[in-house]
């Protein structure tokens, strides 16, 4: 637990960006992996989420409660507008390619971690438990 305390929230938060920058990208550019690669894009969609664990587990230790909302926030955020983006995704069936196309490249950047890894029921677990994670006493 000491050198969690010695890492600060800010580098928590940039390592949580650049995962969610590299998840994003990948996503859009691998949407169907194969092999080795989907492997590692899968390990990687599972490495997104150390970051917020880190900061939600050194907030309940410090007793910060802004930390623990941000991660609540973005947790929230990211579920309700998945499944918002899901519905739309589903309702545009009928339009044109164009429209699906930019449909998917959002629903591919809110869910990044999700469309990288293939597998949404991992993905959502987690950003539940992140979710849940945040809600309780501090020490």
């Amino acid at each position: 637990m000491r050198q969690l305390n010695s890492v600060k929230y800010a580098l928590l938060y940039l390592a949580w960006g650049v995962l969610f920058f590299a998840t994003a990208v990948l996503g859009l550019v691998y949407p169907a992996a194969e092999g080795v690669l989907k492997a590692v894009l899968q390990a990687l969609s599972v490495l997104f989420f150390l970051p917020p664990c880190l900061i939600l587990v050194k907030a309940k230790a410090a007793g910060s409660a802004k930390h623990r909302a941000i991660i609540r926030n973005l947790s929230l955020a990211s579920l309700i507008g998945t499944l918002v983006m899901l519905v739309v995704n589903l309702r545009s069936v009928g339009y044109s390619a164009a429209t699906g196309k930019v449909l998917h490249i959002i629903l591919t950047i809110i869910s990044a971690p999700m469309i990288c890894s293939s597998v949404y029921a991992l993905s959502l677990f987690l950003w539940a438990a992140l979710l849940m994670g945040s809600f309780g006493k501090s020490k």
